[in-house]
């Protein structure tokens, strides 16, 4: 790669920590700038300031090494905040989805070991009504408007309001820095345990290796802080790179790429269903009218490709990872992208296609992506007290992605669906398990199978099939979920059938199902548009 006059941080291939880059940006460009977000703009050397006020309240509340800090929150400066000052004081960041509600919400909390919370105002009342004061996690504080909250929530200014720098703990490469809940096939959410050296790794290959940094580069993210996209890639490729990054509280098709023109915005990230919706949008002669060079992200739909780069006036580049594979384990190589594929191995990374006997398959034969790090403190160390799940994903010393893939003649992977029971939906993971642990709850049902169906914004959409004890009523039930789970998991379609197709040890076999389509089955946005009507 040529040298692009970028003063980088970190080398490749040289293991390091993300407490060991601020130390490192903030010596080398202090005041340069780091992070837009809404109206506030911070320097480097501003943003390790807070970082370390908020570390020395953190210690002040006798957080230390290998402390579990949970974070409830929406991109906000507060969740770096957090982020950062663990880092530095060696504690564990437990990011949590904001769309939790109930006992997901409260297993990961509970599961976690988690002994802080920081948590948004808006979300009190959820948090409230998962694990209520009291029935555990007691230091509690709240970002946001705090007035008329319970007793024992405190204002999250009273963490940073002591001022001065908490201590800086001897952590290394491979010390434990988060653990990031990520929905499974079956059972309940698993905690991928990821150090400090797997987010420089992801960090320096995105920046180095795919985007390229150049030296008029500014990253911009709409995904959320508690998912490891935008942490390992925006924020840790500007950290890394000395690029400002541009940080949006959510994303919005209509106004995107006016948002991304305001900031002057050349590099986003985006998830699949996120550049459908914003083909959908109607067209205008302002569409390129921006300074976007590159996108870069996964499941980007093969058919809209080459539209979308010439209405958009930019480059697509894929990656393909999971939590578990630090961040990203494949990517194009931008000199040779091939539309509808995922690349290559990384750098760290060697990556195959096997049977189920884990035997390598040749070119064009689909199985299972494997994948297997060529350097220590990469990969994820495990799954949180769950040894019996590592070890199935772990077998052989590869890790066992679960999703089903093939590779060409060339060494470009492609990504064909996922093998395990799983539903992906607007970015989200989705267990089955648990979709069907809160339908078999309702009175009315007394059986379902939750499984995805095609979504024509690409991706899934969530659909269930009942076995009803009596009459049911279809939207009675969407409405049941939808005070039980997160708003991303609710059921848009339901079929209620008299029985569901099984396997000879009664299993079911979804595939059939799925055979089936939505036709005839109820529809709840079908449903809200009549209403409407």
């Amino acid at each position: 790669m040529p040298d692009s006059g970028l003063k980088y941080v970190a080398e490749p291939g040289v293991p390091s920590t993300v407490s060991a880059l601020l130390e490192a940006r903030v010596e080398a460009t202090p005041d340069a700038r780091f992070l837009s977000f809404e109206d506030h703009q911070l320097s480097y050397g501003e943003m390790v300031a807070r970082a370390d006020r908020t570390a020395a309240g953190l210690a002040a509340m006798g957080v230390g090494e290998g402390t579990k800090v949970a974070v409830l929150l929406p991109n906000s400066l507060e969740i770096l905040d957090v982020w950062f000052a663990c880092s530095l004081i060696g504690a564990v960041l437990v990011p949590v989805n904001t769309g939790l509600v109930g006992e997901g919400l409260k297993y990961i909390l509970e599961h976690s070991e988690a002994e802080l919370l920081v948590v948004d105002a808006g979300l009190v009342e959820t948090l409230e009504g998962a694990w209520p004061l009291g029935e555990g996690l007691g230091k509690r504080f709240v970002r946001g408007d705090a007035a008329g909250l319970p007793n024992g929530y405190e204002p999250y200014a009273a963490l940073t309001e002591a001022g001065g720098s908490g201590p800086r703990a001897a952590v290394g490469p491979g010390t434990l820095a988060s653990i990031l809940y990520t929905s499974g096939t079956t059972g309940l959410p698993k905690g991928v345990m990821n150090c400090h050296n797997s987010y420089v790794t992801a960090a320096l290959e995105f920046s180095r290796n795919y985007v390229r940094m150049r030296e008029d580069d500014v990253l911009y993210t709409t995904l959320p802080l508690f998912h490891v996209n935008a942490q390992s890639l925006t924020t840790l490729g500007a950290l890394v790179s000395g690029r400002p990054m541009v940080l949006s509280p959510r994303f919005s098709a209509s106004r995107f790429f006016a948002d991304l023109a305001a900031h002057e915005a050349t590099v986003f990230n985006y998830i699949g269903a996120m550049l459908t919706m914003l083909y959908k949008q109607p067209e205008g002669p302002q569409d390129a009218d921006n300074k976007v060079r590159l996108t870069v992200g996964g499941a980007a739909p093969a058919e809209l490709w080459r539209e979308f780069e010439q209405r958009f006036g930019l480059e697509i580049l894929e990656i393909y990872g999971l939590t578990e594979s630090a961040t990203f384990c494949c990517g194009s190589p931008p000199e040779a992208i091939k539309p509808g594929r995922i690349g290559k191995a990384v750098g760290w990374s060697e990556v195959r296609v096997v049977d189920p006997d884990d035997n390598e398959l040749p070119a064009d034969e689909p199985g299972e992506i494997v994948v297997r790090s060529k350097v220590p403190d990469t990969l994820f160390q495990g799954y949180f007290k769950n040894e019996e799940a590592t070890e199935e994903a772990m077998k052989g010393g590869w890790f066992h992605t679960g999703d089903r893939g093939s590779r060409d003649a060339d060494g470009y992977f492609a990504f064909i669906d996922r093998l395990k029971d799983s539903i992906r939906r607007r970015g989200e993971n989705i267990s089955s398990y648990e979709v069907e642990r809160v339908v078999n709850s309702h009175p009315g049902v007394a059986e379902s199978a939750a499984y995805g169906v095609p979504s024509d914004l690409g991706e899934d959409e969530v659909m269930v099939t009942v076995i009803a004890k009596g009459e049911l009523d279809e939207a009675e039930l969407v409405a049941f979920c939808a005070e039980r789970m997160a708003k991303f998991m609710v059921p848009r379609y339901v079929r209620v059938q008299e029985a569901l197709p099984k396997t000879a040890t009664q299993r079911v076999q979804k595939f059939e199902l799925r055979k089936l389509g939505t036709e005839g089955a109820w529809d709840s946005l079908a449903s809200a548009e009549q209403i409407k009507r």
